[in-house]
C-alpha cells in the first residue's frame, strides 16, 4: 500500500512567474532533486466568504490579535529563563509562541488584517530579542536546557519554523539569521557528539522532530551542516529506544505498530517529505506514503480527527479523546502527501478533515479551541479539560489553543495550487484566488456558490488576455455524479475521485458550472461502533444536536439508508448552523441534523454515529473511502 482576496502584489503584475516549488524570497542553493508534483503558488492572494470566512474572522478578532495582550507571559519566559522567576514551565512551554506564530502567519496570509501584521511583527521581533548570544531559543535555565527532557529540541522545532515563515512571508533576513543561530546552536550540541534525543520520554518523537525544520532551512540557505543534522537524525530514528520509523514503515507495519506512535511524529515524517525531495531517495517517499495510508486506514476517525488518546490505536472507532493538535497535524502530512502525489482523494480527506474534525474543534465565537473533539460527546474549551498548562500571565495557553487555528490558516496551502502546467483547485466555497500565470499576467478565479450547502459551484476567470494553460478541478469522491459546463459546453467522462482536466486557451469572462451530487453517503460502524452509522451530505458530517429537536441523543430513532428525504431548516438561535435538515425516522418521528462544526455549541451532548437501517461496514480500499458508501 505504503510503495504503491487579499494580498500585496504591489498593484503591478510582476513579468514571468517566480520559479516552480520557490521556497523563500529566493531560490536557495540547498536545491532539491525531486519537484513536487503540486506546489504554492509564487504569488496568492485568498479570499473566503461564507462559514470558512466567518470562523476565520472570528479567530483573527475573539483570540489571534487578544492572545498576546492576555497572555503575555508567551513570550516572557523567554526573557525570565535565567531569572528566578518561577513560572513552572511544562516540558512543551517553548512551542506556544511558535506555534502561535505559525498559525497568524497563515491567517495573515488569507486576511491581511493591518493589525495581524503589527501583532506579528511585534511578536516576532520579541522572540528574537530574546535570543540568547550562543542562539538558545527556549524557556529553560541553562541547566535545563537542551537536555531532551523538557521537549526543548521540540519547542526549538516550533520557533525555527515560525521564524522561517517569517521570513518567507516577509524576506526578513533577521528572522533568517535568528532560525539560523538556533539551528547552530543544535547541531554544535549535537551532531555527532552520541547523545540521542530518546530522553523526551517517548522515544524521541518530540525532539527529532527538528529534522523537518532544518531540512527546510537547508532549501532556504544551502547550509549543509542543516543536512547532516536531517541526515544524522533519520540515523538516529531507527536506533535502539526511537521510533524506528523508517525500519518498520518499510517492513510494511502498521503505525500504532511503531514504538514511537504518538502524534507528535507526524512532524517526524514531515522531515521524511523533505528529505525525499531533496534527496530524491525512494526509501523516504515509501515510507512516508506507507505511513499516510496506515493513518487513513485505522486512526482517521469517521470526524476527519486524528489519533485516539493522542497516539495511534488501528482503531478508527476508539472512544478516546481526539486531540486538536492531532487533527491539525494530520492536515499538515496530507498537505505534503498532496505535494507528493497530486491524487484527489487527498484533497479530499484535507476537506473532510478540516471542514469537521478541525472547525469543529473551534467555538463559533472563535475564542476558544478544544482539546478533545469526539465524534460523541461535549466539546469544552480546551483551558478546561487541560487547564494544568494554565499559568499566571498564560490562563489561555495550552498546546491546542496555540495550534488549533493553524489547521484552519491551513486553507491557504491547499486551496488552490500550481501544477506544472496550470493551476489546481481544491477549495469549494464563496470565495476569490488570483495568481501569476506562466504568462506573467494575473488571473481571477470567482467561486459563486452556497456550497456546502448545496453542489452548484460556478467559477468565473479574469484574465487581462487570452493565455493556454491547464485548470485542474478536484471532483470528489463522494460526487457520483457530477455535470459540469464549460463556456457553456457540457464536459463527458467526468469521474468522481479525480482531477478533471481542462486545458485551453482561456479568455476573460470564461465560466465553469460544477454541479456535484450533495445525496447522502454512509459509513457503516465496526468495533465499538457496530451497528451505527455516519451520514454524510457532500464532504459534511451530520449530527444529531438535542437542542435543535424534542428528543434526548439517547433516544434517536432508526433511519432508513435507502429512504432517507430531507427539507432545509432555520433556526432563531443564536448561533447559526452551516446545515440544518429535517429527516423523517422510520417510525415517522421528525429528526433535525445539523452539521459537525456546529454540534455542541450550545454545550451539550451530540452524536454522530446514528441508527442507520440498509448500510453495511465496507472494508478499506485506498482508492474508495469508507465513509462514501451507499445503499
Amino acid at each position: 500500500m505504503g510503495r504503491n482576496l487579499i494580498a500585496v502584489m504591489a498593484g503591478v503584475i510582476l513579468a514571468g512567474a517566480a520559479a516552480w516549488g520557490q521556497v523563500g524570497p529566493a531560490r536557495a542553493s540547498g536545491v532539491r532533486k525531486v519537484e513536487p508534483v503540486f506546489a504554492a503558488p509564487a504569488k496568492l492572494e485568498l479570499q473566503f466568504e461564507g462559514f470558512v470566512g466567518e470562523r476565520l474572522r472570528a479567530n483573527l478578532n475573539e483570540w489571534e490579535l487578544r492572545a498576546p495582550k492576555a497572555n503575555p507571559a508567551m513570550i516572557q519566559m523567554f526573557f525570565d529563563r535565567d531569572r528566578k522567576a518561577d513560572r513552572r514551565l511544562l516540558p512543551w512551554s517553548g512551542e506556544f509562541v511558535g506555534k502561535y506564530l505559525c498559525s497568524a502567519i497563515l491567517s495573515y496570509k488569507i486576511l491581511r488584517d493591518p493589525r495581524q501584521r503589527e501583532v506579528i511583527e511585534r511578536i516576532t521581533n520579541s522572540l528574537i530579542d530574546s535570543q540568547g548570544s550562543d542562539g538558545y531559543l527556549g524557556p529553560f535555565d541553562k541547566e535545563n536546557r537542551l537536555t531532551g527532557k523538557n521537549w526543548d529540541i521540540w519547542g526549538h522545532y516550533w520557533v525555527i519554523r515560525a521564524l522561517l515563515m517569517y521570513y518567507q512571508e516577509f524576506s526578513s533576513a533577521r528572522a533568517l539569521h535568528a532560525a539560523t543561530q538556533a539551528a547552530d546552536l543544535l547541531t554544535e550540541s549535537f551532531l555527532d557528539k552520541g547523545i540521542p534525543f530518546t530522553n523526551d520520554g517517548s522515544y524521541g518523537q518530540m525532539n527529532y522532530a527538528v529534522i523537518h525544520a532544518l531540512a527546510m532551512l537547508y532549501q532556504a540557505t544551502g547550509k549543509p551542516r542543516y543536512l547532516e543534522m536531517a541526515n544524522w537524525i533519520v540515523r538516529q530514528w531507527d536506533m535502539p529506544g526511537a521510533g524506528l520509523y523508517m525500519k518498520l514503515a518499510l517492513e510494511g507495519k502498521e503505525m500504532y505498530e511503531f514504538p514511537g506512535n504518538r502524534w507528535e511524529s507526524l512532524h517526524d515524517f514531515l522531515g521524511m517529505y523533505e528529505m525525499y525531495m531533496l534527496s530524491g531517495e525512494q526509501m523516504y517517499r515509501d515510507a512516508f506514503s506507507h505511513i499516510w495510508y496506515s493513518i487513513l486506514k485505522g486512526d482517521r476517525h469517521n470526524t476527519g480527527g486524528f489519533t485516539s488518546g493522542e497516539r495511534t490505536t488501528g482503531d478508527p472507532y476508539d472512544p478516546a479523546p481526539i486531540e486538536t493538535c492531532c487533527t491539525v497535524a494530520w492536515i499538515d502530512m496530507s498537505i505534503d502527501m498532496l505535494k507528493l502525489t497530486g491524487n484527489s482523494l487527498v484533497a479530499d480527506e484535507i476537506e473532510l478533515s478540516t471542514l469537521n474534525g478541525n472547525i469543529g474543534g473551534q467555538s463559533p465565537s472563535g475564542s476558544w479551541w478544544t482539546y478533545n473533539t469526539p465524534m460523541d460527546g461535549v466539546k469544552e474549551a480546551s483551558h478546561h479539560t487541560i487547564n494544568f498548562q494554565c499559568r499566571p500571565g498564560s490562563p489561555d495557553l495550552n498546546c491546542c489553543s496555540v495550534n488549533g487555528p493553524r489547521g484552519l490558516g491551513m486553507v491557504a496551502e491547499w486551496a488552490i495550487m500550481q501544477s506544472q502546467d496550470g493551476f489546481v483547485v481544491n477549495y469549494y466555497g464563496p470565495s476569490t484566488f488570483k495568481v501569476i500565470t506562466a504568462g506573467g499576467q494575473g488571473l481571477t478565479l470567482e467561486e459563486r456558490t452556497d456550497y456546502p450547502l448545496n453542489g452548484k459551484i460556478a467559477l468565473q476567470l479574469g484574465l487581462a488576455k487570452p493565455e493556454r494553460f491547464e485548470l485542474k478541478l478536484r471532483i470528489p469522491s463522494w460526487s457520483s455524479s457530477t455535470r459540469t459546463i464549460v463556456a457553456g459546453k457540457e464536459v463527458s467522462g467526468v469521474k468522481p475521485g479525480s482531477y478533471l482536466s481542462l486545458a485551453r486557451e482561456w479568455k476573460d469572462g470564461d465560466s465553469i458550472v460544477l454541479d456535484l451530487d450533495m445525496s447522502f453517503h454512509y459509513w457503516g460502524g465496526e468495533r465499538e461502533c457496530y451497528g451505527k452509522t455516519s451520514i454524510y451530505r457532500g464532504p459534511i458530517l451530520l449530527a444529531f444536536d438535542p437542542t435543535y429537536n424534542s428528543m434526548d441523543p439517547a433516544a434517536v430513532p432508526e433511519l432508513d439508508a435507502r429512504d432517507l428525504k430531507f427539507q432545509f431548516e432555520k433556526t432563531r438561535l443564536s448561533i447559526q448552523p452551516v446545515e440544518l435538515i429535517k429527516i423523517k425516522a422510520i417510525n415517522g418521528e421528525e429528526v433535525t441534523l445539523c452539521d459537525f462544526a456546529t454540534a455542541g455549541a450550545y454545550g451539550n451532548y451530540y452524536r454522530t454515529w446514528l441508527p442507520v437501517r440498509n448500510i453495511a461496514p465496507v472494508p478499506f480500499d485506498p482508492g474508495k473511502p469508507v465513509w462514501n458508501n451507499r445503499p
